[in-house]
């Protein structure tokens, strides 16, 4: 069975592409009124059908219902300010549009009024102008509503950068284009009801006005939608407010953050809505959907947490993560539990896609050494360059060898120093003894020269913040290794 997220998504594309193909409809006024009339006649061939009506006005409820539903489970208001312009434009859309779909869809179902362009270009432009401003705000708030979901959406795809400039470009145009047409339709609606005998054919097409009680009905039914709404609303928020001291009662737990913060919260919450009611910044790049994967956090837990549902296993097996990683938005924890972020909160896109995609990188405990030449400085500062040169040479060939035949990566050069990667086609707990292998004293001597032997201390930091037992890791970082071979090993810190 769809969820109710996938349910919202698709009902929501439905009224998509109703409103996109009206407002196209809307900019053929920019040719004239009777290309609008004309436009018209596919539209409704479209979405009048029996079968596509049952579909538009069913995808309405449900989005509605579904956005009242939404805004139920959530535990706490605070979100990014795209979230929240996308949840209050979409409460406040539908009071707006209830006038609108009164005046044209159930007049015409009810008392058969002809909706036809020029009696609303009229209306709307000429004799109610006040209610041709608020429809032009609610394409506005509707569309940009609209924007704000579908975003949400493609963002996390890899084709969404390159396309974004071209898609921009269409998003603009095609509100701006409606709302030209409208004016310029409404302009000639009043041109030609100059005319008493053409203005009433272009109100009622031959029809008997409206009577005052059916005008009267229409009215309570506009009424009636406005009231109705407003109290579902407030149901919602009654209903929050008692859900919060219920939960409450049940109890609370505990959220522990790596630089120590507890934060307090009854039960219930999600992991994301805990770090978004504490201020914590906390990555989300699609909302907390399930989708992204930026949220996700390493738990620790000395009780078990509700398992991942199907969303989010399936999100975790795509990235290939194991059992202690969850991801923020989707663990409703039920007792005291530490958690790590795993990406920092200004995390993008880009950094949820799974390993192998050849936008991102991936994610991998190792075992990182670090080696340099004793008193370097002082050799290099008597000798030539050219000198130099040739000893690092040798020194580089001789450690190269060393780590490559323990299994190793060099990964970095650095003066006299060398960095390399041990564990990346093994296990950690391998890989912490295999830098011991080839990591002996070894004499360069040449004429008139000491020998020198390899730097003593040698760093086996441990990475991507979890702290195993391997050769008693000194600090740990976040390590990322992307396509182009840049890693970060955070601060690493000699050995006292």
């Amino acid at each position: 069975m769809p969820s109710a997220r996938r349910v919202r998504l698709w009902s929501g594309l439905v009224l998509f592409a109703y409103v996109t193909t009206h407002l196209a409809n809307h900019s053929l006024g920019l040719v004239s009124l009777d290309a609008m009339e004309a436009g018209r006649v596919y539209f409704l061939a479209l979405w009048r059908n029996p079968l596509l009506s049952l579909l538009l006005y069913g995808s309405l409820v449900t989005h509605v219902m579904l956005a009242f539903w939404a805004l139920y489970q959530r535990r706490t208001l605070r979100m990014p300010l795209w979230e929240a312009a996308q949840l209050a434009l979409g409460l406040a859309i539908p009071p707006l549009l209830v006038t609108h779909i009164v005046g044209t869809r159930i007049a015409w179902q009810v008392y058969g009024v002809e909706d036809a362009y020029s009696r609303v270009a009229l209306s709307l432009w000429a004799l109610a102008p006040d209610l041709g401003s608020r429809q032009v705000l609610i394409v506005g708030l509707a569309w940009v509503h609209a924007m704000i979901g579908l975003h949400s959406i493609v963002k996390l795809r890899a084709w969404y950068p390159r396309a974004a400039p071209w898609l921009l470009g269409l998003v603009v145009l095609v509100p701006v284009l409606a709302i030209l047409g409208f004016v310029n339709g409404g302009r000639q609606a009043a041109a030609l009801a100059r005319d008493p005998a053409v203005r009433a054919q272009m109100l009622w097409h031959g029809r008997a006005p409206l009577t005052p009680a059916e005008a009267a009905t229409l009215v309570r039914v506009r009424e009636g939608g406005f009231v109705g709404y407003t109290a579902l609303l407030g149901a919602v928020l009654v209903a929050r407010g008692v859900r919060s001291v219920l939960q409450r009662r049940r109890g609370l737990i505990r959220v522990t953050y790596p630089n120590g913060r507890r934060v307090i919260v009854p039960v219930g919450l999600s992991v994301l809505e805990v770090s978004r009611y504490a201020r914590i910044p906390h990555a989300s790049v699609c909302g907390g959907r399930g989708r992204c994967s930026t949220c996700r956090v390493r738990i620790q837990t000395a009780r078990p947490q509700p398992p991942p549902d199907e969303t989010e296993s399936r999100v975790l097996r795509r990235l290939g993560m194991p059992h202690d990683v969850r991801l923020a938005c989707q663990l409703r924890p039920t007792s005291d539990l530490g958690v790590t972020p795993l990406l920092p909160a200004t995390a993008t896109a880009a950094d949820g896609r799974p390993p192998g995609d050849s936008h991102s990188g991936r994610e991998q405990d190792v075992v990182v050494v670090f080696a340099d030449l004793r008193r370097f400085t002082r050799l290099a500062e008597h000798r030539l360059p050219y000198d130099v040169v040739f000893f690092l040479n040798r020194y580089f060939e001789a450690v190269g060898g060393a780590i490559q035949r323990s299994g190793g990566v060099a990964n970095q050069y650095t003066g006299d120093g060398v960095m390399a990667l041990f564990g990346l086609d093994v296990g950690p707990e391998e890989a912490g003894l295999v830098p011991t292998i080839g990591w002996r004293k070894r004499q360069f001597s040449q004429a008139k020269d000491p020998p020198y032997a390899y730097q003593q201390w040698v760093d086996i930091p441990y990475v991507n913040f979890q702290l195993t037992d391997v050769n008693q890791p000194i600090s740990k970082s976040n390590l990322i290794q992307g396509p182009g071979g840049k890693l970060d090993v955070g601060k690493l810190q000699k050995p006292k």
